[in-house]
């Protein structure tokens, strides 16, 4: 067990019927909000209405900025940026996915900024402070509704980074189930793998050999999390199965599963997200075609092989690492998720650009050992 700092701050309001607390939640951080959402599903399935008629009631204005990409990009994040400038409002609300939350945060940071936000993606600039951030989950997976981090792309250089800061922090969020009852089998499947992979990045990458009890969190969670989403998939309106889910993917990147297992690191997203800069790939989709090439590759390494085994007994009762791999891919193709560069049309040329994509972000990443060349290696066990 390494030495280690825990501290989460972010308030989490769980269950049926919670969205109308977002107002008396919002009402100690001022009187002005930017409400940020997506695409415009929640207008559909009613949590627009009683989420604006609770910040409402609490006597919160807002100042409405939708549009937010699954893949959230950085022109966007501008426009919003310039917005809560302009109105200077107190908070922000943001009310969705993690898409959706991840580019709140950016425009919770940037509205309290001189520099472009974009340097603090780069790590050029380090945060003094952000504006109050409070949100309304409506898509397990990303996690960022109770963790600092923060994922952007970059559509005139092609990078999608990621990075963390405590100020990110959300003061509190809203997790009700049924938020995801309208979520199809697709979202469901890469929300699903998106979470999974958070908790094996640091099972598979940490430096400490000989940790039991985060081993047995993320193999409990993982087990969960492949039990669940076909049940899901097949009965969407089984709240048991989606309320099980929602908490499992926040539990899965809220920094418990990584607590003293030394340094630590996250290449299948490094690789995920040079797929989905390149071509818009849904985040979950790019990391079960990535671990289906990596996990071959970590098995040849120093201790990889023991490593992938004792997941795999774990989660689906198989007893080697070849069996684990195929077990995990096999999972993917059940619940609908790619496990082959092809099905999301990239051929050769394709390969090659991810692969110089993730060498020119892998140094930002602390992975400067995933080279271009490295990269093209791991890849083409993709295919």
């Amino acid at each position: 067990m390494q030495n280690f700092t825990f501290h989460n701050p972010t308030k989490i309001i769980f269950g049926q019927g919670t969205l109308g607390q977002i107002g008396s939640e919002a009402v100690h951080y001022g009187k002005k909000a930017l409400y940020v959402y997506g695409k415009g599903s929640i207008k559909k399935n009613g949590v627009y209405d009683t989420t604006v008629a609770s910040l409402k009631s609490a006597g919160i204005e807002l100042i409405e900025f939708g549009g937010v990409k699954a893949n959230p990009v950085l022109s966007h994040a501008h426009e919003g940026i310039a917005w809560a400038k302009k109105e200077k409002v107190d908070m922000i609300v943001a009310v969705g996915g993690g898409s959706v939350i991840d580019e709140a945060k950016a425009i919770a940071a940037g509205a309290v900024m001189e520099n472009d936000i974009w340097e603090f993606y780069t790590r050029q600039y380090q945060l003094r402070g952000a504006l109050p951030l409070l949100s309304v989950l409506t898509m397990s997976a990303a996690g960022s509704e109770m963790n600092g981090g923060t994922v952007l792309t970059n559509e005139k250089t092609n990078e999608k980074l990621g990075i963390a800061d405590p100020w990110l922090y959300p003061k509190a969020s809203i997790l009700d189930p049924t938020t995801l009852l309208t979520v199809p089998a697709d979202q469901t499947a890469y929300g699903a793998v998106d979470a999974v992979t958070h908790l094996m990045e640091g099972y598979f990458t940490g430096e400490d050999k000989f940790t039991p009890i985060q081993d047995r969190y993320v193999e409990g969670i993982v087990r969960t999390i492949t039990e669940i989403t076909e049940k899901q998939q097949k009965n969407p309106n089984d709240l048991t199965a989606r309320a099980t889910f929602m908490w499992a993917a926040t539990l899965a990147w809220n920094g418990l599963a990584p607590a003293g297992i030394g340094t630590w690191s996250i290449p299948n997203h490094l690789i995920g997200h040079s797929m989905s800069a390149l071509h818009d790939t849904p985040h979950g989709a790019s990391l079960s075609i990535s671990l289906s090439g990596w996990m071959p590759w970590y098995a040849e390494q120093k201790g990889g092989s023991a490593r992938l085994a004792q997941l795999g007994k774990a989660v689906f009762d198989v007893s080697t690492a070849e069996r684990t791999i195929v077990a995990f891919r096999s999972w993917f193709r059940s619940i609908g998720s790619p496990t082959t560069l092809s099905e999301i049309g990239v051929d050769e040329a394709g390969l090659l650009k991810i692969a110089e994509n993730i060498g020119h972000c892998a140094p930002l990443w602390g992975l400067p050992e995933y080279t271009a060349t490295f990269c093209e290696s791991v890849l083409r066990r993709c295919r």
